[in-house]
Parts: C-alpha cells; structure tokens; sequence
C-alpha cells in the first residue's frame, strides 16, 4: 500500500487583492479630492480647449487592458515607502489649494492617483503600464498660459505673410490694418485648443504605432509644430479671403 501525496491547492494570485486594494485607493483619494476632480470635469465641461478630458481615463483603462497578458505575468509587489512621496504631493496640493492656484493641484491630484499604483502594484507593474498612467496627465486642463504668446505668434507670422505677399500693413499689437479693413487676432486665433488635442493624439498614435522612443518622440514633437503652423496659416487665408474679397466672405479670424 502506498501513500497518495494529496495535492495542494493551487495558491491564490495576488492579482485578486491586489486589483481590489488599487481600486480602492483610487476610489479613497477621488472622494478625499472631490472638489478637485469636480473642478476638473467643470472645465472639461464648459471648455472646448480642454473637451478631451473628458475621453483621457477611458482611453487610459483601454491602454492597460490591452496589456493585460503581460500583467498576467508580472508580480504586484507593493512599495509601502512610495507614500511618502504621496505625501508630499498632498502637502503641494495643499498649498496649491490655499493660494487659490488650480493647476498644480489638478496636477498632484493626477500624480497621486498615479503613485498609488506604484504603492499598491509595484514599479515592474507600473513600468510595464507607464504609458497609459501618465496619459492620464492630459486629464489636467493646462496651457491657457499660452494664448498670449501664441496670439502675438500667430499676429507675427499673419503680418510677415502679409507683408511678403505684398499687402500693405500697419500693425500695433494683436490688431492691424490693411487696406480692406482692420483685423485683430482674438482667443480663439491662439491655436492653443488645437495644440492640446493635437499633442495628446499625437502622443498616442506614436505611443500605439512605434517602438522607438526617438521615433516617438520625433512623432511627438511633430503634433506640436503641425498644429501652431497649420493655425498660423489658417489665419493668414482667413485674412486673405477677405481682402481679395472685399470683406465680403469673412469679417473676422
């Protein structure tokens, strides 16, 4: 008579705590930061410069989903340490706070969502969905610093066309005159919506496409140029249709 080892069940994948203790985390730090994430989806809301927001997180979880075969793979090692760093972007986000300055606490918000996956799941996990957590940063509604200079830019390059296609101009500031009629560069004329969407469609289509990062980074630069050129020379035709049209077809860029 022999003995039959009996056989040992098969162990638990760590997977199993360890999805349900990141979800509860993030879920901890949106209900602890309410009013921040409600400040955010407000601008997603009433922006069309920032409307893309609101498609980020979903496109983000599709990223990670995608790599799901290799998570299967990997090992959640959590890293206990890596909340002191969440602590310091709380202390940030505090001060963000009491000086009134949304952005950098639109940012530590996103940042701690961001390290409570490396807390919980590890960095080999994180690293291997480094891109879909830092997509996540184009949630943050950042860049109206940016109309102003690129107003003057795009009044630089309208003028400089105009002048080279020899159309007399007299410029001061963002508004100036030809002989059809005076013209201004407004907000809208920034070309910073543009850049936004451009840049973040960009940068997933390089990060999807490509495996170099040079070639993604050459991609990713590439979706910053196209849009403030392509704006600039939106407004020139804008300004030229309606010179060579006596004002007729358009009255405004």
């Amino acid at each position: 008579m022999s003995a039959i080892p009996a056989e040992l069940p098969p162990a638990a994948s760590p997977w199993r705590t360890a999805l349900p203790a990141i979800a509860a985390l993030w879920l901890a730090i949106a209900l602890l930061y309410r009013d921040t994430l409600l400040a955010m989806v407000d601008v997603w809301s009433r922006s069309d410069t920032f409307a893309h927001g609101w498609v980020v997180a979903p496109i983000s979880l599709w990223l990670i989903w995608r790599q799901r075969r290799l998570l299967a793979t990997l090992t959640p090692k959590p890293q206990p340490w890596v909340l002191l760093p969440m602590v310091g972007l709380a202390l940030a986000w505090l001060l963000a706070e009491l000086v009134v300055v949304n952005s950098p606490a639109w940012f530590a918000f996103v940042g701690l969502l961001i390290l409570a996956v490396v807390a919980v799941l590890g960095f080999e996990v994180a690293r291997a969905i480094a891109f879909p957590l830092l997509f996540l940063l184009f949630a943050v509604p950042f860049g109206e610093f940016a109309v102003q200079p690129m107003m003057m830019w795009t009044a630089d390059f309208v003028v400089l066309a105009l002048q080279l296609t020899g159309v007399p101009v007299f410029r001061e500031g963002l508004n100036f005159v030809i002989p059809s009629g005076r013209w201004s560069v407004i907000d809208e004329c920034s070309g910073v919506r543009y850049l936004m969407a451009s840049f973040m469609v960009g940068s997933l289509f390089a990060y999807l496409n490509y495996r170099s990062y040079r070639r993604r980074a050459l991609f990713m630069a590439f979706s910053i140029a196209v849009p403030i050129v392509a704006n600039w020379l939106r407004a020139y035709f804008i300004v030229m249709l309606g010179h060579l049209s006596g004002n007729r077809q358009s009255q405004s860029m």
